[in-house]
């Protein structure tokens, strides 16, 4: 009967542990990042905020370490007085970011997440409703974000297209050539998705060097799903180090 009582207490324990290191809710904002940053130790701690966008009950906060070129930051989200962190990586953790257009390997160890997965948890703890859904990603891509959208209807931006980047670190300089190849690519998808009637919503993050692809997978009015597919459009160079 001990025996049996004390798996039960062991069984119990485990769960609680578990779902302890699972929930990232906190009523302190700094408490959140700093679980951010026990989970992703590779981020700078020494954070900035250097962005805050406030909108009925909720917020979106944006942080990083400003003397760094190579910067990792950090987004909170939150709800009332609830807040939800999550990692938001440079483009040199292609794990992180699973860029569709990006064949060489990591140089980094594995995140064993994505940007989507993150978004989604955050909005599951944080516990948004549709709409609150569809209102923080418009703000994070409209006012956190340095972004332009609807490119679907603009494809001739990345017809001949190089956007240079010095956040390279492990990485060695591209060849020009082979950016403009890369975001040539995406400028032919972008064409290819308008003949077929296939209509994603497509975002570039031009300070991060990113295009999100948007497909929105709402099957009724009390949803909003999105998928999110990345392309990688900066190329790697040192030259702005000089």
């Amino acid at each position: 009967m001990k025996f049996r009582i004390l798996i039960i207490f062991v069984l119990c324990f485990a769960f609680s542990c578990k779902n302890e290191k699972l929930n990232k809710v906190s009523e302190n904002e700094q408490e959140s990042i700093n679980f951010v940053l026990k989970q992703f130790p590779f981020i700078d701690k020494k954070l900035e905020k250097i962005k805050k966008v406030e909108f009925n009950s909720l917020a979106i906060s944006l942080y990083r370490n400003i003397d760094k070129i190579d910067y990792d930051e950090i987004l909170v989200f939150q709800k009332g007085n609830k807040f939800y962190a999550i990692p938001f990586l440079s483009n040199m953790y292609y794990d992180f970011w699973n860029f569709k257009n990006e064949i060489e390997k990591s140089k980094f160890s594995k995140t064993n997440t994505t940007f989507e997965k993150e978004l989604q948890k955050s909005a599951v703890n944080l516990k948004l409703s549709a709409d609150e859904k569809q209102q923080v990603f418009i703000q994070l891509i409209t006012s956190v974000l340095n972004t332009e959208d609807m490119l679907e209807k603009k494809p001739q931006m990345f017809e001949d297209f190089v956007e240079f980047s010095p956040r390279k670190s492990k990485y060695k300089d591209e060849e020009p050539k082979n950016c403009l190849e890369r975001t040539s690519k995406l400028f032919k998808e972008i064409l290819e998705d308008g003949k077929n009637g296939i209509r994603p919503t497509y975002i570039w993050d031009k300070e991060n060097g990113r295009v999100y692809k948007l497909f929105n997978e709402s099957q009724n009015i009390d949803e909003y799903n999105l998928r999110i597919e990345t392309y990688r459009v900066d190329c790697y160079t040192t030259l702005y180090e000089m």
